[in-house]
């Protein structure tokens, strides 16, 4: 090629990398990525469980009710779930303190009276749990809580039920109005059923509420489950960037992760999960509605409600509440495992966070048992010295958990169990089997 070509094929290079880089620029100028894409990979959130509703962890464990002469009640984990779906889109008219100095025997005189239900929740319910459940007339709701409705259906042939509220702790009574188109069916679905229900003995204690016990002996399951078992998962939803997590194994049985800010210590003993995230700590109090929805959505983002968990206690003065698991119905507790939920609010995000790692996968076996009386149960504690039946908060039917280290398999046998201050005794054959067992 001669040297006359070579300048006219260094200007059209030239001017192609000139246009070439114009293009270039003009596409990265213009250049869009596609978001969509991208904050659906980032975004896309750890699922572990299912979401719930609210009122799906905000749901009762007893109901009774008053016939005439006699008791009726039940612990069915269908009927409480049948009488939360009731619930639905009630109008509650007003809600006004009826007395705040409540004497036992008052309550209990409501309660024996006839054509009046009541229904036990575990822990102390701010109202405003309800707001997705009842039409509140009211906007403001009060701050404070109940552990017990009492509807009064004397009245429903006139669409009106009364409704009381009462606290537990501070010994509130809130009365209030519910206006009810399909009271008809209110009665049909929730009360006419519980003619059927087996009959309640009332347990009167000299200045206290009574307690209201099952009077036939108790048919239940020892159930074998599998477990399904991560505690990894919880690592991609805890930390904010899990790839910056370091994992140090202090014990043969527990595991640190840490990244700086935050740590999550996994003990495979009990088999539960504790996470800290320490500038969090705040000591402001958050009032007992926030408090519920901010713990209620930290969790469910995650899908933290892996079984049946239910709100059991609301100590707002440290902002915590904790949810206790139950399995159809009954109320699970153990020395083995750990058995509850527990979130410490801090400042606007969550500074401790205690749970279990596991959730019932399927279960394997299930062998009958029968379980004593109520009124049985009763005379023995009676004999006991070590229980007081005045300081006891509820005797309740539920399952004492054990696991073998080694497996993800556990065993949820049924026993009867002593609730004092939220604290559960279970009632072992030798517990109760006499007075000269050394319980002195």
């Amino acid at each position: 090629m001669g040297m006359k070509y070579i300048e006219p094929v260094k200007s059209v290079v030239l001017f192609l990398l000139v246009i070439l880089s114009v293009v270039l620029t003009f596409i990265i100028w213009t250049y869009t990525p596609d978001y969509k894409f991208i904050e659906q990979t980032e975004g896309k959130e750890v699922l572990i469980g299912p979401q719930k509703r609210m009122e799906d962890v905000i749901r009762p464990y007893k109901a009774i009710y008053r016939f005439d002469k006699e008791f009726t009640g039940t612990v069915s984990n269908g009927a409480m779930v049948d009488l939360m779906e009731a619930f639905q889109g009630w109008n509650v008219l007003d809600l006004e303190p009826i007395d705040n100095n409540l004497k036992a025997d008052t309550v209990n005189e409501m309660i024996r009276t006839n054509k009046y239900m009541t229904v036990f929740f575990p822990g102390e319910i701010p109202y405003s749990a309800f707001n997705s459940i009842f039409q509140f007339a009211d906007k403001e709701l009060p701050e404070t809580t109940f552990n017990r409705m009492i509807i009064d259906w004397s009245n429903f042939n006139n669409k009106v039920l009364q409704v009381f509220f009462i606290s537990g702790n501070n010994e509130l009574l809130m009365r209030s109005r519910v206006s009810l188109e399909n009271a008809n069916q209110f009665v049909r679905t929730i009360i006419e059923p519980a003619k059927t229900y087996g009959t309640f003995k009332e347990v009167e204690r000299d200045g206290f509420t009574s307690l209201y016990i099952a009077n036939d002996k108790i048919e239940s399951a020892k159930y074998t489950y599998f477990n399904e078992e991560k505690p990894e998962v919880f690592k991609n939803v805890l930390f904010t960037n899990p790839n910056n997590v370091l994992r140090t194994d202090e014990s043969e049985t527990t595991e640190k992760y840490q990244d700086g800010m935050s740590r999550m210590l996994i003990d495979s003993n009990v088999k539960s999960l504790a996470y800290v995230n320490p500038a969090a700590e705040s000591s402001v109090r958050i009032e007992p509605s926030k408090l519920l929805t901010d713990s209620f959505e930290f969790i469910n983002e995650h899908g933290g409600f892996t079984d049946d968990y239910r709100l059991v206690s609301t100590s707002t003065s440290n902002n915590q509440l904790e949810y206790q698991l139950y399995l159809h119905g009954l109320p699970i507790y153990s020395d083995q495992a750990i058995n509850r939920i527990t979130t410490v609010w801090g400042d606007n995000r969550i500074f401790r966070y205690k749970r279990p790692y596991f959730s019932f996968e399927k279960d394997i076996e299930q062998e009958m048992k029968e379980l004593p009386s109520g009124p049985e149960i009763i005379e023995k504690i009676k004999k006991l010295n070590n229980i007081d039946l005045s300081d006891v908060d509820d005797i309740v039917e539920g399952f004492y958990l054990t696991h073998n280290n080694q497996s993800t398999i556990v065993t949820l046998e049924p026993c009867w169990f002593v609730i004092r201050n939220g604290v559960s005794t279970k009632l072992t054959p030798d517990l109760l089997g006499g007075v000269n067992n050394g319980l002195e």
